[in-house]
């Protein structure tokens, strides 16, 4: 298996700024050449085919490797373009020979007025940490870049860890919504349910109705470029909350002996908040697939399987009796004839268990 751990870099000096900055400037004309060279047949070529470059020799046959790959990619497409086009801001790559992670310093090769390793220190973060184990665990790592972007550097990188698989045969059933965040209900094969868990999404709306009213003042003022910076602080804050809550819920599966996880697919959350205005709309969804796909990734690191089933009737139905009908739920309560009285979303979670186990029982 492997994952990509995005580090955010302390704030480099000017000096090496302008390094970065040019070493970019280079990338970029490097692989324009690469493309015209293949574009006319040149296969076999090396870093010695662009001496003229200011780049290091090991750069330029990553730049090799990656631009013979985008444009095996652009010849498939059949695109009406002469060739491959690159945008300005492009990444320095680098593969696991050409890099070292010593703790929190990250060295890298740039050129200057000739080709010198460079020491940047990594901001300490969860992600940092968590790379930081699979490293002293022995993982190996892969090809990693450098970029740049919205006024801050980063280094993505790549590693590869042993696929793990559970024989745990409890599952979890996550329900995804505007007032709950997320609604765990972990029930055994017979349907037994054994835990229940709720993350609230207080938070999560105080976080978008602050930004919300903040770009509206913005909004008044005409002031673009600070309405683009709060936006980005905006999906910073919901990402961090994103990555504590899947942990969590991780967390309680890994306690509770879960080997499958079961969400509802994202066509049943558009349904729920297509009351919002487009805005609005477009910022929960992105919230929720984001939220499903970290919950998906740290479980396939515990080596528990995911899947997604369809949500049709999950909200509507009783998790007791199985009858459907929209007028039992209202607002946060799920009232059912049978006696079924609990909260709505936790109603779904169980539905969405149940289903699965339906699923596997016919």
């Amino acid at each position: 298996m492997q994952l990509t751990y995005i580090l955010e870099l302390l704030k480099p000096t000017k000096r090496k700024e302008n390094i970065f900055l040019n070493n970019i400037v280079e990338v970029v004309k490097n692989r324009q050449a690469i493309a015209a060279k293949l574009k006319t047949g040149e296969i076999n070529l090396s870093s010695a085919d662009f001496k003229e470059l200011n780049l290091p020799s090991a750069v330029k046959n990553q730049n090799i490797r990656e631009v013979k790959a985008l444009y095996k990619q652009f010849l498939k497409s059949n695109s009406k373009k002469e060739n491959i086009e690159f945008k300005e801001n492009q990444p320095i790559c680098y593969n696991n020979q050409n890099y070292k992670i010593d703790h929190h310093i990250i060295s890298i090769p740039l050129y200057t007025s000739k080709c010198k390793r460079f020491a940047f220190p990594v901001k300490q973060t969860e992600r940092f940490e968590d790379l930081q184990q699979h490293i002293d665990s022995g993982c190996k790592l892969g090809k990693a870049s450098l970029f740049y972007k919205r006024g801050k550097w980063y280094f993505a990188v790549t590693i590869k860890i042993a696929d793990k698989k559970t024989t745990n045969s409890n599952l979890m059933g996550i329900d995804i919504g505007l007032r709950q965040l997320a609604v765990a209900s972990v029930k055994t094969p017979q349907g037994k349910e054994i835990n229940r868990q709720f993350y609230n999404g207080k938070q999560a709306g105080f976080i978008r109705k602050k930004y919300r009213m903040l770009r509206k003042k913005l909004g008044q003022s005409k002031k673009i470029k600070a309405i683009k910076n709060i936006n980005d602080k905006e999906q910073r804050r919901i990402t961090d909350l994103n990555h504590k809550i899947s942990r969590q819920l991780i967390n309680l599966a890994v306690q509770e002996k879960v080997g499958s996880i079961i969400m509802e697919n994202l066509e049943n959350i558009r349904n729920t908040i297509k009351s919002l205005n487009r805005a609005d709309r477009n910022i929960h969804s992105w919230t929720f697939y984001q939220l499903q796909q970290f919950i998906e990734y740290k479980a396939e690191l515990a080596g528990m399987k995911v899947e997604y089933i369809n949500p049709k009737y999950t909200s509507q139905s009783c998790s007791r009796c199985a009858k459907v009908k929209k007028s039992n739920r209202k607002a946060n309560l799920y009232s059912c004839e049978c006696g079924n009285h609990i909260h709505s979303d936790l109603n779904a979670s169980r539905n969405i268990a149940n289903k699965y186990l339906e699923q596997q029982s016919a």
